[in-house]
């Protein structure tokens, strides 16, 4: 008995260090039982028995399912007379340990060994006996919590010239994970785990890991997380090298680090580890650390092999970032973030309450935007810990970066935050935005729907804009919230200037950088973000609509006004200032200008404006009579045609359109072209017009 135990002890602890794996099974089963014989020979002599069992099974997991198993059997058998006799036996087999779900499974063992007997109660002349034995065991198992189990079974016992029978078991299971001293995993074909020590097989040498932040784990699908130096130890090649990186919580599924590849005898070559990160990620508030699984396998001789490596790598918290790429911070501009969408949506519906058609769209969300900031209370605010101007020059300091929705939440924030929050609201209503970055700084720019071009002819100012990427840039100073919008402009306008000029100053459109740096969000309860006043930004929005307007004027209508006090043919100047008036929506001045024009002579320019101005205003009868009077003037007019052409067509009066509008075709065919929706009725005609942009766009009439 003492031998048997002895050998069965070696045997337990030989077989992990035989099969040694990162993610072997061992499992210790206690099965007691009573025994039933069968057949004639054994019915005659034996009633029914009890007794119990120990086995162990090593379940290696390059197999899955199949290992080794071994096991001691103990069994008290009585005989028909009032005696008995024990059996101790011990054997050793295969073993299928195969799962049926999360909890159930299915224990197969085949076991060959050695039984002994001796006599209890009686005697049997040399005292025992003993021979070969086959035992072939199943049993089903319930999972109960931890690593044990439950299980009933049955078994077929072959002792060789003594007893033959069946067995019904109960089974309690412990199955226990066993990992390998050296980290490297079972290799088949007998041999030992090859590690770089022995110098054997195929290793990673020199792995290194960055360090790694949240915020770019969309970069990091096509970007590594690190590098490793393979190198074939072996005097053979080595073919179908194939390295996975995973990090268990944060990666759905194990990456494979390109395609497989092979090295010659001492060949060594450096591959990119790559990771693709789940938005688990973005969870980490803490900077911590985690262990990774890096696999290699490869094929020699015909056989396949494979090891582990589990360097530690490191992540930052979510709102972590170094400044290598100021391009980085798209990752934080989050225009598709419930709560900026909220907020932007909202100040854009009240916008177009009071909007200004005549000044471009883009400019007024950039205004509208601006002042909500403004009356929500943002404030600027210098991190002391992480300031901008410190850590912008230090391309390896960690910075601490706020998501607009905590910026929003906060109420406050450097310039790096204040400038994600301007921009990621901007692209939440379509404005195509960028950052600029200068010396120890960076803010915000948008571009203007208006083109290069025309943003030259139609602004006062155009040394105030920047004209990249066959576009109109405004540079806003994002520091300046507590300010007037036209002065954070004028600012964010000489900052740019003095550094260009210098070479220092750079553009980065948000868009563009999103290619690289996408931005990503995070899902947490937050404090509940509430709407600044609706009345307070509309009046403000309509104070800074008015004052640009003012000081875009100003310089022409100064300028108009002495022209006029000294001209012979004054109305022709009063109409260009009319005009203008009209071109920023003051339309109120324009009108009583261009009345005041026509009193006194039937200028046809400022007939035609004034037909312009009412078809603006959807007073089309109104409109249609004073393009009338203007083609009275000149029955070869243009613009008049088309104003008649497109009053009669809101009026739907369709025949008298054709009459016009086909004269307008021989006249002016460009023109015509330009308004094809006269062509069409009804809804496809609105749907024709609102697609082109039409539906306000009129034909001002000006001369020198």
């Amino acid at each position: 008995m003492k031998k048997f135990i002895a050998i069965l002890f070696v045997l337990i602890l030989v077989a992990p260090v035989v099969f040694s794996q990162q993610e072997n099974i061992l499992s210790i089963n206690v099965v007691p039982h009573g025994a039933v014989p069968l057949g004639a020979s054994s019915t005659a002599l034996f009633k029914m028995g009890a007794g119990a069992e120990v086995e162990a099974f090593f379940i290696p997991s390059f197999l899955k399912y199949f290992g080794l198993g071994i096991g001691g059997d103990f069994t008290v058998l009585p005989l028909e007379t009032a005696d008995s006799i024990r059996t101790l036996g011990f054997g050793a087999g295969p073993v299928i340990n195969f799962p049926l779900g999360n909890r159930f499974g299915l224990n197969i063992f085949g076991n060959f060994g050695y039984y002994s007997w001796n006599p209890v109660g009686w005697d049997a002349g040399d005292g025992n006996g003993g021979d070969f034995y086959i035992k072939t065991s199943a049993a089903g198992t319930f999972k109960l919590a931890g690593p044990f189990s439950l299980g009933i079974g049955t078994s077929y016992d072959f002792m060789k010239n003594l007893y033959n029978g069946i067995n019904f078991s109960l089974l309690l299971k412990m199955d226990v994970p066993v990992k390998s001293s050296s980290g490297t995993s079972f290799m088949p074909g007998g041999m030992q785990p090859q590690t770089l020590e022995d110098g054997r097989g195929i290793g990673l040498q020199d792995i290194t890991l960055n360090q790694l932040f949240p915020v770019l784990y969309k970069y990091y699908d096509n970007n590594p997380v690190g590098t490793a130096r393979v190198v074939n130890h072996e005097k053979k090649p080595v073919k179908d090298i194939k390295i996975k990186f995973y990090v268990e919580r944060y990666m759905d599924n194990p990456m494979e680090s390109g395609a497989s590849f092979n090295l010659e005898p001492r060949e060594e070559t450096v591959i990119n580890l790559l990771g693709l990160f789940t938005e688990d990620l973005m969870d980490i508030t803490e900077g911590t650390k985690a262990s990774t699984k890096i696999t290699v396998s490869y094929t020699l001789d015909g056989q396949l092999y494979s090891a582990e490596y589990n360097p530690v790598l490191e992540f930052h918290n979510r709102n972590a970032l170094v400044w290598d790429d100021d391009r980085k911070i798209s990752s934080f501009i989050t225009a598709k973030d419930p709560i900026v969408l909220s907020f932007s949506k909202n100040v854009m519906s009240w916008m177009h309450e009071v909007e200004n058609p005549a000044v471009d769209e883009n400019l007024q969300k950039a205004m509208a935007l601006f002042n909500a900031i403004q009356i929500y209370g943002i404030q600027y605010e210098i991190d002391p810990s992480t300031p901008f101007s410190e850590l912008s020059q230090e391309t390896t300091v960690v910075d601490f970066l706020q998501f607009p929705r905590q910026t929003l939440e906060y109420t406050n924030g450097d310039c790096d935050d204040l400038s994600a929050l301007y921009t990621a609201l901007l692209e939440a209503v379509g404005v195509e935005t960028a950052v600029i970055t200068i010396p120890g700084h960076i803010y915000t720019a948008f571009a203007l729907k208006t083109g290069p071009d025309e943003a030259r002819n139609v602004f006062s100012r155009s040394d105030e804009l920047i004209f990249r990427e066959n576009k109109a840039w405004v540079p806003v100073e994002i520091t300046m919230f507590q300010d007037n919008f036209r002065n954070a402009w004028q600012s964010g306008a000489k900052e740019w200037r003095e550094n260009a000029s210098k070479e220092q100053a750079v553009l980065y459109p948000t868009r563009e950088s999103w290619k690289t740096y996408q931005a990503v969000g995070f899902s947490e309860s937050s404090v509940a973000i509430n709407l600044p006043d609706k009345d307070k930004v509309q009046d403000s929005f309509k104070n800074t609509l008015s004052r640009h307007i003012e000081q875009e004027i100003y310089p022409q209508t100064a300028q108009l006004q002495a022209k006029i006090e000294q001209s012979n043919t004054k109305y022709k100047l009063q109409n260009r200032l009319a005009v203008l008036y009209a071109r920023y929506g003051l339309y109120d001045r324009a009108a009583d200008l261009f009345k005041k024009i026509i009193s006194t002579v039937k200028y046809r320019p400022s007939l035609n404006n004034l037909g312009n101005i009412y078809f603006i205003q959807d007073d089309f009868k109104q409109a249609l009579g004073y393009y009338q009077q203007a083609l009275a003037v000149n029955s070869e007019d243009k613009t008049a045609l088309l104003g008649i052409s497109r009053c009669n067509h809101e009026l739907e009066n369709y025949g008298m359109v054709g009459e016009t509008y086909e004269r307008l075709k021989i006249l002016s065919p460009e023109t015509a072209s330009q308004f094809a929706y006269l062509d069409l009725r009804g809804e496809e005609a609105v749907r024709a017009a609102d697609t082109a942009g039409l539906r306000d766009t009129v034909l001002w009439e000006e001369e020198e």
